[in-house]
């Protein structure tokens, strides 16, 4: 009987697996919904180091801030805050230490930007060997996530993640609610309005992407004095005009270019040098011979 009742308040408080799901999702959220913001605005952080500039978002930055901020007043993620989630100890129940709030911050900001930016590295193939290694660490890692998570709904495990077991932590429902002054409670409420917000820009941001690809008309005819200046017919590259290296075609124009001459063109101007039509890394697609 004394177990029974042990038990029962400690599966009241066990968050079910579609809410820690749930939770994951909107964590998931916040650095490429930033990264749109900033990216629209125009906004970098700039970094030189031994005379060499390094230009990077601001969205890793403002992730780990809001993260940390939300598990120093609340002990949980933004996501896991948001559905009323608290990271606990996994022995005793506890609220977690400053230290792990700040590896659980860390953890939660530079993971997905790692493994985001090799994917990105891997699309454009300019992943070196070791990048390619450590993406294959990374599917492992995805493919032990997924026997946790079965293994936390089956109720053979009190984390549904690697990384909350890694740090012998658990999620739960708080038997307390947090005590917040007035100033922190009204930013937390606003931030969590703000959730639907960066969803919205995410949608607006895809659906805009669709529609401007599928309205752009068939560029115009380059008349023959016009083609010499942008285009050989000899399977000459557009931009250098030389014999095409690697050939890549522009998934927006159809023109194919060397892959380094487009690529280096698209650091600069984010428009195909031939059509004019506005185009991104990723709408490059490598075209393989053999």
């Amino acid at each position: 009987m004394a177990e029974g009742a042990n038990f029962a308040p400690n599966l009241q408080h066990t968050p079910s697996i579609f809410e820690v799901s749930a939770s994951e999702v909107l964590d998931n959220l916040i650095y490429p919904a930033f990264s749109k913001i900033f990216d629209y605005f125009g906004l970098k952080l700039n970094i030189r180091i031994n005379e060499t500039a390094f230009s990077e978002d601001l969205s890793p930055v403002i992730t780990f801030a809001l993260q940390y901020f939300y598990l120093k007043q609340r002990g949980g993620s933004f996501g896991e805050s948001f559905y009323g989630l608290q990271r606990t100890s996994a022995l005793n129940g506890d609220l977690i230490s400053n230290r792990k709030k700040f590896l659980s911050a860390s953890l939660l900001t530079l993971l997905p930007y790692f493994e985001r930016k090799l994917r990105q590295r891997s699309t454009q193939h300019e992943s070196t060997e070791w990048e390619e290694y450590l993406i294959k660490a990374f599917h492992a890692y995805n493919a032990a996530k997924a026997v946790n998570t079965f293994l936390y709904l089956a109720k053979y495990s009190v984390s549904h993640s690697p990384i909350l077991r890694f740090l012998g932590l658990t999620l739960r429902y708080p038997k307390d609610p947090p005590r917040e002054d007035k100033a922190s409670y009204m930013i937390l409420k606003l931030l969590e309005v703000m959730a639907f917000f960066l969803q919205f820009i995410q949608w607006w941001y895809s659906n805009k992407q669709r529609q401007n690809i599928g309205g752009l008309q068939n560029p115009d005819a380059i008349r023959k004095s016009k083609l010499n200046e942008h285009q050989n017919p000899n399977g000459m590259c557009p931009i250098c005009l030389m014999k095409i290296s690697n050939p890549t075609a522009c998934a927006v124009s159809g023109y194919v270019f060397c892959w380094k001459c487009i690529a280096n063109h698209l650091k600069q101007r984010k428009k195909c040098p031939v059509s004019g039509y506005p185009i991104g890394i990723e709408d490059l697609v490598r075209i393989y011979e053999n």
